[in-house]
């Protein structure tokens, strides 16, 4: 190992005891030779890394100028530099160390060497400091020390016990941020007493149906008797909403099934008779019922919600189900949802597949054709308003005339959509929050994006 310098190339540059005698110091740097050369033309001594240097610009000797000149190394010279006595390169710092040339490496380098020397922190947090430094510096002042948290058993570097940690240790003591009565209590028993600190402020447990008060919670009691009249009315008139929207909608799915049922009655009287164009009091009671119902209640618009029945049948049976029929917007086209319980294709039996199909409507005459329209299908859960599968369908040049052109032959085209909407698995999970079938029956939502 070559010995330590200030320098990478030339002699070496240290504070010598004794001036160095003129024969060992290189003629080019000026510094005791490093590697020793000595010259054949006019035997001076050099630097190995000076001659090569000078060698790139010159190929004459550097003092007598001679053009061809031999050198070799001069072992004899580089053990009597070695051997020179040379002053700490810490001294300005207060080394004392004086030592041969060849001992500084191993003064400088060495853990127990030169105090003043500056070196790396052992810990790798980047800081370069004096050795005589290190020591305190590693146990009392790294950020990367290891340390214990003085509250729990977890050991980590002190910047992170510090930081990070305390922020969320759970035997660090704090006081209640209601400023009760309790004066420090444990961070991992905080969220139990705030649900009996009677400084915590709480929401009225009547806020569902309308009142949104908040108090401490030792003047809940308090709060409800002053408010126990404006409680029950409010609660009152919360229940007589909620009983309207589920008859509403209980009506609304009765009407919708009787439809149905009513619409196939009306096709077999429509074909019997041959016409359904008026109604008199001798058209028969299902038509008259059928062309009231659908008076009072027109086709839908999107976004529309449609409920497919008796799911299990129809897949045990590989029924195609088609929902009652809706329109994309206000003298739109006319749209129905297609279902294959057990799949269709290739998803036959592992996927449920859903498609949209365009029926023959009252505005064709007046629509623009082939139908170029985005919709998003979305299979909805029925236990909370969130978790609904979704997809996104676009009537794009990929849908032809046959699924997106005006429907001339029949009453409905085929559909486009997606043959794997959804997996079996996926349909039948059930958790705490999602469910898709309940009762035998799906619901889906048909929107126009």
């Amino acid at each position: 190992m070559d010995i330590a310098t200030s320098s990478e190339m030339g002699g070496y540059d240290y504070s010598f005891v004794d001036t160095p005698p003129d024969r060992l110091v290189c003629t080019i740097c000026h510094f005791p030779s490093r590697n020793p050369y000595l010259t054949t033309c006019c035997g001076h001594v050099f630097c190995k890394s000076c001659l090569d240097n000078h060698k790139e610009v010159s190929k004459v000797c550097p003092v007598c100028r001679e053009e061809e000149f031999i050198v070799y190394t001069n072992k004899q010279a580089d053990r009597e530099i070695r051997s020179l006595h040379v002053m700490c390169s810490n001294q300005e710092r207060g080394c004392e160390w004086q030592g041969e040339l060849n001992d500084i490496n191993n003064h400088l380098v060495n853990s127990d060497g030169c105090h003043f020397e500056n070196v790396k922190c052992s810990n790798e947090c980047g800081k370069m400091l004096q050795r005589r430094y290190l020591t305190s510096h590693v146990e009392t002042e790294c950020p990367h020390r290891k340390i214990d948290c003085q509250y729990c058993d977890i050991t980590g570097e002190q910047q992170f016990i510090e930081g990070e940690h305390k922020e969320q240790c759970p035997k660090l003591a704090l006081p209640c941020p209601n400023k009760c009565e309790v004066e420090s209590l444990l961070r991992e028993d905080m969220e139990a007493h705030r649900k009996e600190c009677p400084f915590e402020m709480v929401q009225c447990e009547y806020y569902n149906v309308g009142c949104e008060e908040r108090m401490m919670r030792k003047r809940k009691k308090e709060h409800d008797q002053e408010k126990m009249e404006e409680h029950l009315w409010m609660t009152k008139r919360k229940l007589v909403k909620t009983e309207d929207k589920l008859e509403a909608a209980e009506a609304k799915l009765v009407l919708s099934d009787r439809l149905g049922n009513l619409e196939v009655m009306m096709q077999h009287v429509i074909n019997t008779t041959g016409s359904s164009d008026r109604f008199t009091t001798s058209t028969p009671w299902p038509l008259q019922l059928v062309a009231r119902v659908k008076t009072l209640f027109p086709i839908p618009l999107c976004p529309v919600t449609v409920r497919m029945l008796k799911f299990n049948e129809n897949k045990e049976n590989e029924i195609v189900w088609h929902s009652d029929p809706f329109y994309s917007h206000n003298e739109g086209y006319k749209l129905c949802l297609s279902v294959y319980a057990a799949g269709c294709g290739g998803s036959k039996g592992t996927h449920l597949s859903v498609f949209l199909c365009l029926m023959k409507g009252p505005h064709d005459d007046e629509l623009t054709w082939p139908l170029r329209e985005k919709y998003e299908f979305k299979l909805l859960n029925q236990i909370s308003d969130f978790e609904h599968h979704s997809m996104a369908m676009i009537y794009d040049d990929r849908a032809t005339d046959v699924h997106a052109g005006r429907v001339i032959v029949g009453d409905k085209a085929r559909g486009w959509g997606k043959r794997q909407f959804i997996s079996d698995e996926d349909l039948h999970k059930v958790t705490p929050t999602c469910r898709y079938l309940k009762d035998d029956c799906i619901f889906f939502q048909v929107s126009k994006l």
